[in-house]
Order: structure tokens, then C-alpha cells, then sequence
């Protein structure tokens, strides 16, 4: 009974509208100044990753030192040529956390993981960034 209830109440959240993707309200931001470092975050509108991501590891990330060091800007995966990124392949998978230096692609994380997985990735990412 209680894993019937659980299912339809997962369902039932599916069916609900998600909110509109934020992401757009980053494009007016711009890039940081030439040879500072920048994670850009490209996600989808309806994108359950992209919330998750959000609500369990942003607000860590934002007062981390790597997130001082490498502040996050939010694209929208529709609006990548907008924001005028040297990528060095297309975005196939959201969430997709590109570092970037000077608009150029530095390297990335495709796909959503935990708060510890993506600390550690981001940390590597910023150990090898030129």
C-alpha cells in the first residue's frame, strides 16, 4: 500500500509544470574579465537535474572557495550561442558544468552527481586549469 502511494505520488509530481529555467537571466551578467576563471552551468527548462543541482549543491558551492575563486553563471542549453562560449564540443547532456577562462572551455562535467563527486571533480578542474 505504501509503495503504491509513493508511486502515485511521484507521478503525480511528474505531472506538475516545472518552473521556468532561470538560466536566462545570467545572459545579461556577461563574462568575468579577461583570465578570471568562470564555471558556466548549461541546463534546461524542466531539467529535474538542474533543480537537484540547485537545491543540494549551489548554495554549498557559492560560499566555497572554489566557487569565490570560480563564480557560476547559468545558461540555458537553448541559448549557448548567446552567450558566447568557445566550447569545444556541443552540450548533450544537462546539467553540464563548463569551466571556462576568457570564453574559452577549459574543461567540463557533463551530467548531474552528488555534492561530494562534484566538489571533487570541480576541485581537479580547477588544479588543471592553465
Amino acid at each position: 500500500m505504501r509503495s503504491t502511494l509513493l508511486a502515485l505520488l511521484f507521478a503525480l509530481t511528474m505531472l506538475v509544470p516545472a518552473r521556468s529555467s532561470r538560466a536566462g537571466l545570467d545572459l545579461e551578467t556577461g563574462a568575468l574579465p579577461n583570465g578570471s576563471l568562470e564555471l558556466i552551468v548549461i541546463e534546461a527548462d524542466g531539467c529535474i537535474y538542474c533543480r537537484l543541482f540547485r537545491r543540494d549543491v549551489l548554495p554549498s558551492y557559492a560560499v566555497s572557495d572554489q566557487g569565490k575563486q570560480m563564480p557560476a553563471r547559468f545558461v540555458d542549453v537553448n541559448d549557448t550561442d548567446k552567450a558566447r562560449l568557445d566550447l569545444k564540443t556541443p552540450v548533450d547532456i544537462v546539467p553540464t558544468f563548463i569551466v571556462v577562462k576568457s570564453r574559452q572551455e577549459v574543461g567540463r562535467i557533463s551530467g548531474y552527481m552528488g555534492p561530494e563527486d562534484f566538489f571533487h571533480s570541480i576541485s581537479y578542474l580547477l588544479a588543471s586549469a592553465p
